[in-house]
């Protein structure tokens, strides 16, 4: 028996059979939370993003629209959380002080640095990317989304999500080998 799609289930949450959001939880919660560890570089704040996206999902799901893709809407959410996170958690460039003292930044930073001394060199570098071209080169080499599909979650054709996804490239590439 096969089991029902990503669609199929989401319509039925959208209709108040709250249950079928487990399955969906099953499906996409370690998807997401890689998602989330590379855009943060820290467990715990990917842990309670994933957590977030799931009760947006509660929150916002009369506006699911089964014409579109299940996995494009989920990780437009994610993204939106994502950055709803970032502008609340932002310390400016020159406020170390603050950063220091605030805990998730403080652990982020030590795990940059311990990122560094177990050889994940490239990890670091993306971490370094402005933060558009970091969640596009994880959505298209780590979550495996095709340009179309980033294109439709970033409002932009295929051929324009390419162009970013290269621009976004030669940038890590500047940043790991310099």
């Amino acid at each position: 028996m096969q089991s029902p799609s990503d669609e199929t289930l989401m319509e039925q949450v959208r209709d108040n059979d709250l249950d079928q959001l487990s399955t969906l939880f099953e499906r996409y919660q370690g998807l997401l939370f890689g998602f989330l560890l590379r855009l943060t570089n820290d467990r715990d704040t990917a842990q309670d993003l994933v957590q977030n996206v799931f009760l947006r999902i509660l929150k916002y799901r009369a506006s699911y629209q089964s014409t579109h893709p299940f996995k494009a809407w989920i990780y437009q959410l994610a993204r939106n959380v994502y950055a709803d996170h970032w502008k609340k958690h932002h310390v400016p460039a020159g406020d170390l002080e603050v950063a220091e003292r605030t805990p998730t930044l403080r652990r982020a930073a030590m795990a940059g640095v311990a990122a560094s001394y177990d050889g994940q060199d490239v990890q670091e570098a993306l971490a370094l990317l402005p933060s558009a071209q970091r969640e596009i080169l994880v959505l298209h080499r780590f979550q495996g989304f095709d340009y179309a599909e980033i294109g439709e979650m970033l409002g932009c054709s295929e051929g324009a999500a390419r162009v970013k996804a290269h621009r976004a490239l030669e940038a890590l590439r500047k940043i790991y080998f310099s």
